[in-house]
């Protein structure tokens, strides 16, 4: 595999889209599955028995498991395992919170073990992969410590979609301000939350509140509000010169690359601002 990927980026004939999902349970591919042969999508979990799992289910060449755990540094770390294999984390869960928030019970604890991780950065040295158009990481907790450990190669990605908790559910695990600050130290700029995930104590949730709003433009939608804490959602980021508009430096590649992502992960008002500058060149 080292040797195919090495010849793969040599520069030799069309760059294919690069996409990674960090934390691939129950499947990560599906919007990206077609015909086209420009696509490479790589999974990361330390499961290998879930590696091969999806690998059995998609068997597309173009579609590669790995089976490893990805961190700030590269050495031995703890995994916490939960009730739902997909809530394991890094990161100890708050035992507080999945012993009093019904639809927490996911993440209680039931056991650890130890697993070797490395970096996003280490990988690619070694594989030879020299960018990534797009990432998305869902580790339950430790994201920012694949961020970091991920700061080399980051420089080429376009998109990242990223869970982020505005309220700590494993002990000690960074929050979406932390995450913020670091991507936007690094170039991106939010470009939408989706998914909010609030969590309650039994009961709570059924209690109906005021209704709240959500503005686009003069498009003003209103929705019901219930009982219960923000935690988490799905932050989606963008490179700052993409959401600008300022293309001065990129290349008519580079804009038909972004506009495809954009067009695949349902982005339509960022294809439309990418496909408008495509048509004044």
């Amino acid at each position: 595999m080292l040797k195919t990927l090495k010849n793969l980026f040599s520069g030799k004939g069309i760059r294919p889209l690069i996409i990674v999902d960090i934390g691939c349970r129950w499947g990560f591919a599906d919007k990206f599955i077609d015909n086209s042969n420009n696509i490479i999508v790589y999974g990361f979990d330390p499961d290998v028995k879930e590696c091969n799992r999806l690998n059995k289910i998609y068997n597309n060449k173009n579609i590669k498991l790995v089976p490893i755990g990805l961190s700030d540094r590269p050495g031995k770390r703890k995994l916490f395992l939960t009730n739902e294999p997909a809530c394991s984390s890094l990161y100890k869960p708050d035992q507080i919170l999945t012993e009093n928030y019904p639809a927490l019970d996911c993440a209680k604890e039931v056991s650890t073990i130890d697993v070797e991780v490395s970096t996003l950065d280490m990988w690619t040295e070694e594989t030879g992969v020299k960018y990534i158009d797009y990432i998305k990481i869902d580790t339950q907790g430790s994201e920012l410590d694949i961020l970091k450990g991920s700061e080399k190669i980051l420089q080429s990605v376009r998109f990242l979609e990223i869970e982020v908790e505005f309220n700590p559910i494993y002990i000690g695990q960074p929050i979406f301000s932390e995450v913020d600050l670091f991507l936007r130290r690094h170039g991106f700029v939010l470009w939408k939350f989706s998914n909010l995930v609030h969590y309650a104590k039994e009961g709570e949730s059924d209690i109906v509140m005021a209704n709240d709003t959500v503005n686009y433009d003069s498009h003003r939608l209103e929705y019901e509000v219930r009982g219960g804490q923000l935690y988490w959602a799905d932050a989606f980021y963008v490179r700052k010169q993409i959401v600008d508009a300022t293309y001065e430096n990129e290349s008519l590649d580079q804009l038909k690359r972004d506009s495809e992502i954009a067009e695949r992960l349902g982005f339509m008002d960022l294809k439309y601002r990418i496909d408008k500058i495509q048509a004044s060149i």
